[in-house]
C-alpha cells in the first residue's frame, strides 16, 4: 500500500514510530488483518488507545492529529494524595440536578456522609460520589444511580471524567485527551464533542465506579465490603 492510501491515523503513527503494518501488528498483539483496516479506514478508538498506551503516543494526536505526539501530563491544579487505593465506602458528597445540557450543580452536602454511602472496591481515601438525577447521561448512567469520582485516579482516554468548571458547573463525559491546552470530551450518550480551554477548568477527576442505587445506604454500614455483591 503507498503512503497516498494509507489513512492518516495510520501514516502518522508509522511517520513518528518508524514502524509498517506488521511490525505494529505484532507490537500490539493483534491479527495482521486488522492493522491493515486502519489503514484503510483509520484506526478505531480501541486501536488507537492500544497504540497510545504501548507507545507513549497521545490519544488525541493519534485521532486528530492536533498537538503534541507525546502524552501530555493531564491537568489538575490539586494536589493529588500518594496513599494506596484500599476501596471502602464512599460518602455521597452531592444530590445533583442534572441539566438538559449535561451540567449539574451540586444541592447537597460536602461529602461528610450526609447524603448516604456507596461501596467501591478500588476507590481512593479522597473519593467521593455523586448522585445523577434526570436522563441527560442515559442510558451509560441512569436517573438515580450514584458516579463515584476518586481525585487520587488517574484519568484515562476513553473513560469517565467528572470535570470541574472555575465557573462552578461540572460534568461527566468521556475523556478523550488534552491538545494544545484545550480539553476534548466526548458525551456521556456519544452523541457530542466538547472542548474546553484549560484556563477555564478547575479540576479533571476520573470516574472510577457507577453504583445502583440499591447499593447506597443511609448509615455508615459494618457489612465487609467483600460481602457486596454486584448481580
Amino acid at each position: 500500500m503507498s503512503d497516498k492510501e494509507l489513512h492518516p491515523t495510520m501514516q502518522r503513527i508509522y511517520d513518528e514510530t518508524g514502524l509498517n503494518a506488521n511490525s505494529l501488528a505484532t507490537l500490539l498483539d493483534v491479527d495482521s488483518q486488522l492493522v491493515y483496516n486502519w489503514d484503510k479506514r483509520g484506526i478505531s478508538k480501541k486501536g488507537g488507545l492500544q497504540v497510545s498506551q504501548k507507545l507513549k503516543l497521545d490519544y488525541a494526536w493519534i485521532l486528530t492529529g492536533q498537538g503534541n505526539p507525546s502524552i501530555e501530563k493531564i491537568y489538575s491544579d490539586k494536589k493529588v494524595d500518594q496513599s494506596p487505593r484500599i476501596g471502602g465506602w464512599i460518602p455521597v458528597k452531592s444530590y445533583t440536578k442534572m441539566g438538559y445540557d449535561g451540567y449539574y450543580t451540586e444541592m447537597g452536602y460536602g461529602g461528610n456522609g450526609g447524603d448516604g454511602y456507596v461501596p467501591s472496591l478500588t476507590a481512593g481515601l479522597h473519593a467521593y460520589a455523586v448522585k445523577g438525577t434526570g436522563d441527560s447521561m442515559y442510558p451509560a448512567i441512569r436517573n438515580g444511580w450514584y458516579i463515584v469520582c476518586d481525585p487520587d485516579a488517574t484519568p484515562t482516554p476513553t473513560e469517565f471524567v467528572e470535570v470541574q468548571l472555575k465557573d462552578g458547573r461540572r460534568t461527566v463525559k468521556e475523556f478523550i485527551g488534552i491538545v494544545n491546552d484545550v480539553l476534548h470530551l466526548l458525551a456521556v450518550n456519544g452523541e457530542k464533542r466538547t472542548t474546553f480551554d484549560m484556563e477555564e477548568v478547575e479540576a479533571i477527576v476520573a470516574v472510577t465506579d457507577i453504583v445502583p442505587p440499591s447499593r447506597h445506604v443511609h448509615d455508615y454500614p459494618t457489612i465487609p465490603l467483600q460481602d457486596i455483591h454486584y448481580d
